[in-house]
């Protein structure tokens, strides 16, 4: 069937009514893995953090406190008691930590307190981000491929990919991981109707998780031509943000606390250390993932090993604005690399940097990245309850 490009831009879920319709007998295991999220998210409390109810303790106290609850520790915050623990210990959950997001995300947990049966309600709505996340991937593909609509089935398996790995963080865990997707994604979809809009919705991105920046280097070299359109977007950008910041700032210093402590949040929160590239572990998860890091650069790269020696074709160096899709994918593995609390869950995040890759490139990083996933999985498992007691909960 032939790409309608109008069509697709002024109707967003078209392309995942398209792509549901070209899986045939595959349509089963989509919504299987739909339904999962769903029936998952109303069932199974969050197995390994308190994040969630934290979050919905937070949302629920803003109504009380509004920004000063930025510099309140829980156990100071009056109205509730304060006794949420942690599922892994049983112990009193970060009694000391103040709340440590930004102003959107403070507000979407506000207004998701207000909701009936919120501890459903609110990983549903997570759920549903991760599915608007599957329509903008499609979308993505699509403009990418400038072909039809028949998906090659290894799209297919990212798409299934991306369905299955985020049920524990989305259905169980209750993280925000989708909508911090859906920020990296929403400017390269708002790209090419509206440019400042797209810078724009990184700003509020911005304010829902600091990461979303990453994707403004792939807009940037989008509009390397037009040095009107990133003096217009920066400027829009930068507005954004500082607007976003006053209401916090002016009852809180948190956020200029925030940037003081980035990159030793660990010692901040208290949080355990598991990122699984961090090399300072000297883990065996932290060295096999180093490993495989390696050898995506390399493929990435153009590598070749010979008899004559390692050869690189410099295919992307030498086109390295024609290829620019790359940038932000390599930031964000500088910031995974050296963020000491680089959890799991921060890998869906590989997700959309993965979209926009050219299709063959994207191939080889996804095959590597998705091992250097489970093996992030496992060290972030062994490291908080531990392999062993992980078994015997679900043995």
């Amino acid at each position: 069937m032939p790409l309608d490009k109008g069509k697709i831009l002024f109707n967003w879920i078209q392309p995942l009514k398209e792509f549901f319709r070209s899986l045939g007998n595959w349509r089963i295991i989509f919504v299987v893995l739909i339904l999962l999220h769903f029936l998952l998210g109303a069932f199974i409390p969050p197995l390994l953090t308190s994040d969630f109810k934290r979050n919905l303790f937070y949302g629920k106290a803003f109504w009380k406190y509004g920004f000063e609850v930025y510099d309140m520790r829980p156990i100071n915050i009056t109205g509730t008691e304060y006794n949420i623990t942690d599922p892994l210990t049983g112990l009193l959950s970060y009694p000391n930590t103040t709340f440590d997001y930004p102003t959107i995300q403070l507000m979407f947990w506000a207004v998701m307190s207000l909701l009936p049966y919120p501890e459903i309600l609110v990983k549903w709505v997570l759920s549903i981000f991760d599915i608007i996340n599957i329509n903008f991937m499609i979308l993505i593909m699509l403009q990418c491929q400038k072909k039809n609509l028949n998906i090659p089935k290894f799209e297919k398996y990212f798409i299934f990919s991306y369905l299955l790995t985020s049920i524990p963080f989305s259905a169980i865990e209750g993280q925000g991981t989708s909508i911090t997707i859906f920020f990296l994604l929403l400017p390269m979809i708002i790209h090419k109707k509206n440019v400042g809009l797209s810078y724009f919705s990184i700003g509020i991105g911005f304010h829902w998780k600091y990461v979303s920046v990453l994707i403004l280097p792939y807009l940037l070299c989008k509009d390397r031509n037009e040095y009107k359109t990133i003096i217009v977007g920066v400027f829009v950008l930068v507005i954004s943000i500082f607007l976003l910041s006053i209401p916090p700032l002016i009852v809180s210093l948190f956020v200029l606390r925030y940037f003081g402590f980035f990159g030793k949040l660990g010692e901040y929160s208290g949080q355990t250390i598991s990122n699984p590239l961090l090399i300072t572990h000297l883990s065996i998860s932290s060295i096999l993932s180093t490993i495989v890091l390696i050898f995506a650069i390399f493929y990435w790269l153009g590598g070749k090993i010979s008899r004559e020696g390692i050869i690189f074709k410099f295919r992307q160096i030498n086109g390295i604005f024609d290829h620019s899709y790359w940038i932000p994918f390599v930031l964000l593995l500088s910031f995974l690399k050296v963020y000491p609390t680089a959890f799991p869950w921060y890998w869906m995040w590989f997700f959309p940097c993965l979209t926009i890759l050219p299709r063959m490139e994207r191939k080889k990083f996804f095959i590597l990245l998705l091992i250097t996933f489970a093996i992030g999985l496992i060290d972030f498992i062994d490291i908080t309850v531990g392999l062993g007691n992980f078994f015997r909960l679900i043995i």
